[in-house]
């Protein structure tokens, strides 16, 4: 009875220290907190290119009505490899059956055509556009714990300068606003949820409009100091000409395994 009440108040003391201790630690600045984000992203695209990744990666869109009533569901399935940050995802599932041949080259093809669009080396899923942080105004809120871990949580939104552009996508970034979750402890990104401010129109609202674009990215460790996108969720409605449309997407990744890279076969 001895033992037992000596280690309950040793317990309760520790933890009260831990507690004071925590208190008492300064919390970074929302600057401070990006900038150990970004020096975060260099190291782990270096440490990527030293890396080769497979993971399955479902897809699944529902075109809904005006009423969110599904109206149609898709869902195909890709087996991933990602090589010192090069991506390459072969289509192995459609719905319940094996795709074809024609669907299996087809679709190499638009993911040829993607990969063709831009110039910029791709990090697959993990790629992080320091440009495109630093247009945006970040604000500390305060901390949270987002699957278990530790999280800075962090409010965002386009900086004033970046609004009244001509081009389409800066015009874009102005209408974004959401909130970020840094790891506390490892400064990568855990979690992101982005959405429209405002309608976007293009061409005055004639070629289209979107009234609605919402999405969320849950990023984990999925190896000692390698983190992937697990699931991103969107939804968007708008008008595109003569027609509308109501979208819901979510992307899931699963079954990772990583290993030091290889060297190719001759």
């Amino acid at each position: 009875m001895r033992r037992a009440a000596c280690f309950w108040s040793w317990f309760v003391g520790t933890a009260l220290s831990w507690s004071v201790a925590a208190a008492d630690a300064p919390r970074p600045s929302a600057a401070a907190i990006i900038e150990r984000f970004l020096a975060r992203a260099k190291a782990a695209a270096e440490e990527e290119a030293r890396l080769e990744m497979t993971y399955r990666r479902t897809t699944v869109i529902e075109d809904l009505s005006s009423k969110d009533e599904r109206q149609r569901r898709r869902i195909r399935e890709h087996a991933v490899t990602n090589r010192a940050g090069v991506v390459r995802a072969r289509l192995v599932r459609i719905d319940d059956r094996e795709p074809s041949d024609s669907e299996v080259a087809s679709d190499a093809r638009k993911e040829g055509d993607a990969r063709k669009e831009t110039t910029r080396r791709r990090r697959g899923p993990d790629f992080v556009d320091e440009a495109l942080v630093r247009q945006f105004d970040f604000t500390l809120e305060g901390e949270e714990t987002v699957e278990g871990r530790r999280t800075f949580r962090l409010s965002y939104k386009a900086k004033p300068e970046r609004k009244g552009t001509d081009k389409n996508i800066d015009r874009f970034l102005g209408l974004v606003g959401g909130k970020i979750w840094i790891d506390a402890e490892e400064f990568e990104l855990a979690k992101v949820s982005a959405g429209l401010n405002e309608p976007l129109r293009i061409l005055g609202g004639f070629a289209a409009s979107i009234t609605r674009l919402e999405f969320d990215i849950i990023r984990k460790p999925v190896a000692p100091g390698c983190w992937c996108h697990v699931l991103l969720s969107s939804r968007a409605e708008g008008r595109r000409l003569f027609s509308g449309f109501n979208v819901r997407l979510e992307v899931e990744q699963g079954d990772f395994r990583v290993s030091p890279m290889t060297p190719a076969s001759p």
